[in-house]
């Protein structure tokens, strides 16, 4: 089954032109002796199309992996304070994060040599990511405000043999804990993953399944996840990631794109006890649980540059404070009204060569 043709191809200095490409087993492949040298010069079409999103919910997820190369972020994020429901106060937040992806090593950019030599489309990348957040909190039975702190750093990669499967993993380090128990160096190190196995079923499908150690809900838990992503028309997708997210999202066009999510947005952090809890431990955890209804916005608005916004209702939110040593230990339980949340961002984007894939297939190689 014919399925295009393509104007050129560049390997290392030399440019061809296929005549036609057939599919096998999911993937693109030269059939025989297909290429001609030629001497003009013509941008490169795509020539796999592969789909693979895996959203990645709250800061303390997962880093963001940017399959079209390293970016440096800020961002701002404002969530009011939500009233508490069987007592007098609230809790809400104001926080400062920057965040750096870099790519370390890899033949991402190298998809069409490697197809033209082995048949087959195989890549890795491995890169490296920091982020850094800052947090200025207000709990309502808490007389002083308290600055929470996220810090954390990993590496990430992305793996394809060649076939219909293409493969994320990731392992993070970190810390999430308020300034006092910082000074004090009773700070707990928490880690955090995922392994994710995506699997092209179809040019508009592909179904992903593995496991994610995440602290989404408000406490460390290993999550086993299925998902599908399928493209619904020409600019709509759609992501449902179990039990992480469903979002729907739309390319409105190559450098703006909306989407509408659903997601768990909690976390826990270390709290220092300044005589708030009827316990003799010096810190305590506060773990926090809620969901996220809410629309995003994305925007290249030049090369290297791009704008993110979003607005979000928060709703079953419940803070927990437990012993540190035991969880299960509950020493005070608040849950709280539903309220607003909002995000603004810049990324810069750094210099890169292509990955060998057209902007439509780059977008659904990134995970958010």
């Amino acid at each position: 089954m014919a399925i295009g043709f393509f104007k050129q191809i560049k390997v290392g200095k030399i440019l061809y032109r296929p005549e036609t490409f057939y599919v096998k087993s999911g993937w693109q492949v030269p059939s025989q002796r297909i290429f001609k040298k030629t001497n003009s010069v013509l941008a490169p079409k795509p020539i796999i199309t592969v789909a693979l999103l895996f959203v990645c919910c709250g800061r303390g997820f997962a880093q963001r992996m940017d399959p079209a190369g390293g970016s440096i972020g800020i961002s701002y994020t404002g969530a009011p304070a939500q009233s508490f429901k069987d007592t007098s106060g609230g809790f809400g937040y104001h926080a400062f994060g920057i965040n750096i992806h870099v790519p370390l090593f890899g033949n991402r950019n190298q998809v069409i040599e490697n197809m033209v030599q082995d048949g087959k489309p195989h890549f890795y990348q491995v890169a490296g990511h920091a982020g850094f957040e800052t947090f200025r909190s207000t709990i309502g039975f808490i007389k002083e405000q308290r600055n929470f702190y996220t810090a954390s750093a990993g590496l990430g990669g992305t793996f394809s043999g060649g076939k219909k499967n293409i493969i994320l993993a990731d392992a993070s380090i970190g810390i999430a804990s308020d300034g006092a128990v910082i000074k004090s160096n009773d700070v707990k190190y928490r880690f955090s993953g995922l392994f994710i196995v995506n699997h092209r079923h179809s040019a508009t499908v592909v179904y992903q399944y593995g496991l994610v150690f995440t602290y989404a809900y408000g406490r460390p838990l290993p999550l086993p996840v299925l998902g599908i992503r399928k493209k619904i028309s020409s600019t709509w997708a759609v992501s449902a990631i179990l039990p992480v997210s469903l979002q729907f999202i739309n390319k409105l066009n190559k450098d703006m794109s909306i989407g509408f999510l659903i997601r768990p947005a909690g976390n826990r952090f270390q709290l220092q006890n300044r005589n708030d809890f009827a316990t003799t431990s010096s810190n305590v955890f506060l773990q926090l649980r809620q969901f996220e209804l809410g629309v995003s916005w994305q925007y290249r608005f030049a090369r290297q540059f791009s704008l993110g916004a979003e607005a979000g209702l928060l709703g079953g939110g419940k803070l927990k404070f437990t012993e540190p040593e035991n969880r299960k230990l509950i020493l005070y339980t608040a849950s709280t009204k539903p309220g607003a949340r909002f995000r603004l961002s810049l990324r810069y984007h750094l210099p890169h060569k292509k990955a060998g894939v057209g902007n439509t297939e780059e977008e659904m190689l990134r995970v958010n």
